[in-house]
């Protein structure tokens, strides 16, 4: 009788690289790392139309969005987390809201929501794409200027229009604004009219979009 050249430790030790050697086959395609704290994906914007909102996909994940904030008594509130119409008449849900040529935000003054704004002068949209770390305001109360109306960060000082005394037109400026809303997420806006096709005031068209939060911040 022949000796068995294949020792029986060594056989066990074959058998079982194979068997592993399997397994790892058939499973590895279900091995994949789970995302960490922190590195889940940012959940899309999905904008919906309402009552007072119109809203166009740009397609490059930015919007335009129409308001008819034409009512001089009542506001329309913007929520921009979720993209939808939300009523200004109470303190929750909206970030931003407008009423004719007025804008304000649910922080400071305009509400508890903690919603501030960065006002970013010469600088084009599609440039933008990381929130600045610094310069943000909220809405505060009148101060020593002409009328009684709220300083919102978007109507306080020159504002975002230039109004024209001659023919009485409202026209924005060539600026920015990054709104970091009530959940902690950042958004550029860009007023780029006042007025639709036909002339009427108070349909407002913005452009926005989100954004990266500042380095090293979490939104």
């Amino acid at each position: 009788m022949f000796p068995n050249p294949i020792r029986p430790g060594f056989l066990g030790r074959a058998c079982a690289a194979l068997l592993f050697a399997g397994l790892g086959t058939a499973c590895g395609d279900d091995l994949q790392p789970t995302p960490g704290p922190g590195e889940a994906e940012d959940p899309a914007v999905t904008p919906q139309d309402g009552q007072h909102l119109t809203h166009q996909d740009n397609g490059d994940g930015s919007f335009t969005t129409v308001v008819d904030a034409t009512d001089t008594k009542s506001w329309v509130g913007l929520d921009l987390d979720a993209g939808k119409e939300a009523s200004a008449t109470e303190d929750a849900l909206w970030d931003l809201a407008f009423q004719r040529f007025t804008v304000k935000s649910r922080g400071g003054v305009s509400g508890t929501g903690g919603v501030q704004v960065a006002i970013v002068p010469d600088t084009a949209f599609a440039a933008l794409t990381q929130a600045p770390a610094s310069g943000y305001l909220t809405d505060a109360a009148d101060g020593p200027d002409t009328g009684e109306d709220v300083d919102t960060v978007f109507n306080a000082g020159d504002g975002w229009y230039v109004y024209d005394l001659p023919t009485h037109t409202l026209t924005p400026r060539p600026q920015l604004y990054v709104v970091r809303s009530d959940s902690g997420a950042y958004f550029k806006v860009a007023l780029e009219s006042y007025y639709d096709a036909a002339g009427t005031p108070a349909k407002l068209k913005l452009l926005w979009a989100k954004v990266a939060a500042p380095a090293g911040v979490q939104p």
